[in-house]
């Protein structure tokens, strides 16, 4: 299948990557120059990168940059957005987290624009890509996700892909899936900030925590925990604040206050400029 990706952060390297393994051919585009992956070829637009693509990835961090990829003007230059390069029936997957509201609009965009719009947040980071074991939420038309099964399940042979329903479905599925992740995260801090208070030795409260309610998230970093290593991120702090900013508008005036706290801890964070660091971090 020929398949463009639009995003070369870490989990759209890792989504070419593997795309690549499988046997189709790829095409990437990023918004910063420079950056490639072996084995694709390089566009130098969305327009150019989805030309002759049959589905097109989109894995940005958030709905306006998504849409500028897919539509412009906005970051991208006229006439070199995904709508006005590819012709009628081009699959996109937009596996960006966005908000529930933000991915009706863009698929409804979409659909005007002649485009097929499936989208599919996914859980895991590039360790679970690699190993094909991520669990993709997908929303979308039945035909729409039977058109995209295989480059979705590229990322998936040991995981899962769950379709959920209509556009919007998966998108609040992984809204609620990262609010337990914030959550956590940010109770970690709370957690070895509080055992540092004690005069506690720093192993024994993350040994403690490893085997108690934090116990897979610590698993997970603790080794980012022990050599105090936060760069190269599996997930950014920055972009769980965004996350978590998304929960908190979806809910609209519903009280969510261990979100708001969480959200809280996390913004302190980032503008202690922590925004590309690891979610890690918050247990330094």
């Amino acid at each position: 299948m020929r398949v463009a990706v639009c995003g070369l952060g870490r989990m759209g390297s890792a989504f070419a990557d593997v795309l690549v393994a499988e046997g189709h051919g790829v095409t990437v585009w990023n918004r910063t120059p420079g950056r490639g992956v072996a084995g694709t070829a390089v566009a130098e637009s969305p327009a150019a990168a989805a030309g002759a693509a049959e589905v097109v990835v989109v894995m940005v961090l958030d709905g306006p940059a998504a849409r500028e990829v897919l539509f412009g003007p906005d970051g991208v230059a006229r006439g070199a957005a995904v709508a006005d390069a590819s012709g009628g029936g081009t699959v996109v997957v937009n596996a960006s987290t966005v908000g529930p509201g933000e991915a009706r609009a863009l698929a409804a965009e979409a659909a005007g624009a002649g485009l097929r719009y499936v989208e599919a947040p996914v859980l895991g980071s590039v360790p679970a890509v690699r190993a094909a074991t991520l669990t993709v939420l997908v929303g979308g038309e039945d035909s729409d996700v039977a058109a995209a099964l295989p480059v979705l399940r590229a990322w998936s042979h040991a995981g899962q892909v769950r379709h959920t329903g209509e556009v919007g479905t998966a998108s609040a599925l992984k809204l609620v899936a990262n609010l337990g992740l914030g959550v956590v995260a940010a109770g970690l801090r709370d957690a070895v900030a509080l055992g540092q208070e004690l005069g506690l030795a720093r192993e024994a409260v993350l040994d403690v925590l490893a085997d108690g309610h934090f116990g897979r998230l610590v698993a997970a970093k603790r080794e980012r925990l022990d050599k105090g290593d936060y760069g190269g991120a599996d997930f950014t702090l920055g972009a769980l604040a965004k996350d978590l900013g998304l929960m908190l508008a979806a809910g609209g005036p519903l009280p969510l206050p261990v979100v708001e706290a969480a959200a809280g801890a996390v913004r302190a964070g980032v503008e202690r400029g922590g925004g590309d660091s690891d979610i890690a971090v918050l247990g330094a």
